[in-house]
């Protein structure tokens, strides 16, 4: 089986172990309790001595932190839902298909994306093809094709073509799409392991191109579709992504949480009505 970067985003969402809340909780618990043992005054130990309640609530936050220091992490149910899919597609022989006006033309654009990007930072950027050094990255189960590869920088460097001026992202803090940043972080990821070197840095780039006319449906306005007459400035939004040690240790807990539920859920399709 292996994860492909353009839809593994829900495996990586959410937080590992305790949250910050949770970890507060704990300490309160735990410390009441530690004061419990430690107190001889009985009128006062009487007072400390934790609910059934508060005992119950102390052992689960132990177990969440025990788990998630062994690296059992309990996946969410869009992650679930992502690798059972996954499997699904491997045991019953299938690859899915998936098609619409924004994907068909996020496909015919992208190069005219990446050229647009050229024109405003004066760079040479060009799409990966089949056969170029970073066309495909993979580690582990981990596969994917990024757009730009940029040596020079060490960075990644990701094309998101929008679909008409009026759904695209104007700034910044409304481009931020958490599918969109944890591809770009994969990609980083995996360049760290195949070269044995740094690479932290990368940019998800959402360009203005005008769409293929056979794609602009009737009921849609041209000036919806035609960017000439807006500045070259204004029609990319960039969103800088930064691959961080937590990330890395994240990933890894995550793919390693998926694969243990890839192989229980493979057990139970290959063993039902047995």
């Amino acid at each position: 089986m292996q994860l492909r970067t353009y839809n593994i985003a829900p495996l990586f969402l959410g937080t590992d172990g305790l949250t910050e809340t949770q970890s507060a909780e704990l300490n309160k618990l735990w410390n009441r309790h530690a004061d419990f043992m430690c107190e001889e005054d009985p009128k006062k130990k009487s007072k400390l001595k934790l609910t059934e309640k508060m005992e119950s609530e102390l052992d689960r936050l132990l177990t969440l932190k025990e788990n998630a220091d062994k690296g059992i992490i309990e996946l969410s149910q869009g992650a679930k839902t992502l690798i059972r899919e996954y499997v699904d597609e491997e045991l019953y022989g299938y690859k899915p298909s998936f098609s619409s006006k924004e994907t068909d033309k996020g496909n015919e654009v992208e190069s005219d994306s990446i050229d647009l990007y050229n024109r405003l930072f004066f760079t040479d950027h060009k799409k990966l093809v089949e056969g170029d050094k970073y066309f495909e990255l993979s580690h582990g189960v981990i596969v994917g094709h990024p757009d730009v590869v940029c040596e020079l920088e060490k960075k990644v460097k990701d094309a998101k073509s929008s679909w008409n001026k009026k759904t695209f992202p104007k700034l910044p803090e409304d481009a931020y799409n958490t599918t969109h940043v944890w591809q770009v972080k994969t990609y980083l990821y995996m360049l760290c392991k195949m070269t044995g070197e740094e690479w932290r840095n990368g940019e998800v780039f959402y360009a203005l191109c005008d769409t293929p006319e056979g794609l602009v449906p009737e009921w849609e306005d041209d000036s919806l579709h035609v960017m000439s007459n807006v500045p070259l400035n204004m029609r990319l939004t960039i969103v800088n992504v930064e691959l961080t040690d937590a990330d890395i240790q994240h990933i890894e807990r995550r793919i390693a949480a998926a694969m243990r539920y890839a192989a229980e859920y493979k057990e139970q399709l290959l063993n039902k009505n047995r």
